[in-house]
């Protein structure tokens, strides 16, 4: 037997970006296992619902036992897709079995974000057909959700979403906060926004019989991997004694290395409409590499562009230790200088960002922020 899919239809057809997903049916499943399939690695999340209240449901991430990430990123080896994500599955299998957990009452999603954007459409079908074999081998009687790339707005929606059900805004009727978001691949900036739904970067997002307009624009190419491409040649970018596969040697040059970021940055869409109405930064939380830059800088919870250009420009005229086991050490510097001119693009420099990576002990993943959508009915095109 198969896996329960929620279409009648063949498995394969094209779509916008000739994505492979399945619509989610009206009936919610008590558990959502979701995969975020990101640009540096693939991570397996669980969570169980309760809906007896359904103007505030409750989700519950489970402890799945042993490791529930692979990597690297699934779009580095598109013709071995169902390969790669064997052992999430396998793990998934393992847990509902040893829990006595059906599987009928489990809804299964695998959503790609920046990494497999760039991706051209036919492999991403080919690469999504192999994921559903894989599923329907190892878990047949689950129920199949949307297994697709999704677009980055609702990446970002799904962000907040999880930052705002965290925090209680959602259920409790408080007034909610913005997020920022620094990944791999991607930049997302979300917030909830008065603004009428007249562009894509405009979107409504259901829960607890709410509707809540959002403001949510990602930006493809502004992660930190993949903007650090565009300044792989700069020496500046990198702390004094970096040696650069160019041959060039790093200089520590932290304003100078800026220049590479703004540039980068910049050559992107930046303006935000009028209507939108952007809150002031102290409305937003930071995560991903926002959080990221205050922990190598020791900046505590609370960042601005000034006070990272003060101990980033410090930290790159140390030398830079090539015996380091930390594989993240090398790029501290561009990291700092990309976030950085992100807060100067969109804020004044001296204006402070919370960071947070856990609330309430809660891991911050914007795979909650997907299965609450989904719970509430929402579609992901």
């Amino acid at each position: 037997m198969g896996s329960k899919s929620q279409l009648s239809s063949p498995l394969f057809f094209a779509m916008a970006f000739f994505s492979f997903w399945s619509i989610a049916s009206e009936a919610s499943t008590p558990y959502y296992a979701i995969i975020d399939a990101g640009s540096g690695g693939s991570r397996l999340y669980l969570y169980q619902v309760d809906n007896s209240v359904p103007t505030a449901p409750t989700l519950t991430q489970l402890v799945l036992p042993g490791v529930n990430k692979v990597t690297p990123g699934i779009s580095t080896d598109l013709k071995n897709c169902d390969a790669y994500i064997a052992p999430l599955f396998t793990l998934l299998n393992n847990y509902l079995a040893t829990q006595n957990i059906p599987q009928t009452s489990v809804t299964v999603s695998l959503q790609a974000t920046a990494g497999m954007r760039v991706i051209s459409p036919l492999d991403q079908t080919k690469c999504y057909g192999a994921v559903q074999s894989e599923l329907n081998k190892q878990l047949s009687n689950v129920v199949v959700g949307p297994i697709k790339t999704i677009q980055g707005r609702y990446e970002g929606a799904f962000q907040w979403m999880t930052i705002n059900y965290l925090k209680g805004n959602l259920s409790s009727g408080q007034k909610t906060v913005g997020v920022l978001e620094v990944g791999g691949g991607s930049y997302q900036m979300t917030f909830e926004s008065p603004g009428k739904l007249q562009t894509l970067d405009f979107i409504s997002i259901p829960f607890g019989g709410k509707s809540y307009s959002l403001f949510s624009r990602s930006y493809t190419g502004l992660g930190g991997n993949f903007s650090r491409e565009d300044a792989t040649d700069d020496p500046n970018a990198f702390q004094v004694g970096f040696q650069l596969a160019s041959g060039a040697v790093g200089t520590g040059d932290y304003y100078k290395g800026k220049l590479s970021a703004r540039k980068i940055i910049r050559a992107k869409p930046v303006s935000i409409p009028p209507q939108a109405k952007m809150p002031p930064l102290s409305s937003f939380i930071g995560v991903g590499l926002y959080e990221q830059v205050a922990v190598d800088l020791n900046l505590g919870t609370s960042i601005s562009s000034t006070s990272i250009d003060q101990a980033a420009s410090v930290f790159a005229k140390q030398p830079y230790d090539v015996n380091t086991t930390n594989s993240y050490e090398f790029s501290k510097v561009y990291t700092a200088q990309l976030i950085s001119e992100m807060i100067r693009t969109w804020f004044p420099p001296t204006q402070s960002l919370k960071v947070e990576d856990t609330i309430d002990g809660k891991a911050v993943t914007w795979t909650l922020g997907s299965a609450a959508y989904m719970v509430a009915g929402g579609l992901i095109p």
